[in-house]
């Protein structure tokens, strides 16, 4: 079976549906990966880069970026890199005002992994501290 990585532009095509063309295509391989005739793979930096493209470059609301990375971990066709943690890194970003995706992510990740954090950030330790010590 064919994989593919996808790129933060293809799939930023795929959920803006800005680009007609690029939209089809991606569309397509949508499709094929679906009927289970193609793996699509999403590295873990292309997470961040939608969130971060979605809010600072289209200034779409943190609710309406949440939806969009919902419907991409809801799809069972998509490999997503590290989704459990992604999940509950979009949970703890739901819930934080102050705390990047990214603090979120680190503590999500050292959570997972059995680990405690280590950081000098004052943010991400009050994070930590009210999701639970690791």
């Amino acid at each position: 079976m064919t994989s593919l990585v996808i790129d933060t532009n293809t799939l930023l095509r795929f959920l803006l549906n800005d680009i007609p063309s690029q939209y089809k295509l991606i569309h397509q391989k949508i499709q094929q990966a679906k009927a289970g005739k193609i793996k699509l793979i999403i590295p873990q930096i292309v997470m961040f880069e939608i969130i971060y493209t979605l809010d600072k470059v289209y200034g779409f609301d943190k609710r309406k970026i949440l939806q969009g990375i919902q419907e991409i971990f809801s799809s069972d066709y998509l490999e997503i890199q590290d989704k459990e943690i992604f999940i509950e890194t979009t949970k703890m970003y739901e819930n934080s005002n102050k705390v990047s995706v990214a603090d979120c992510f680190i503590s999500s990740f050292a959570k997972a992994n059995d680990a405690k954090l280590f950081s000098f950030d004052k943010d991400l330790n009050k994070l930590v501290s009210q999701v639970g010590k690791i």
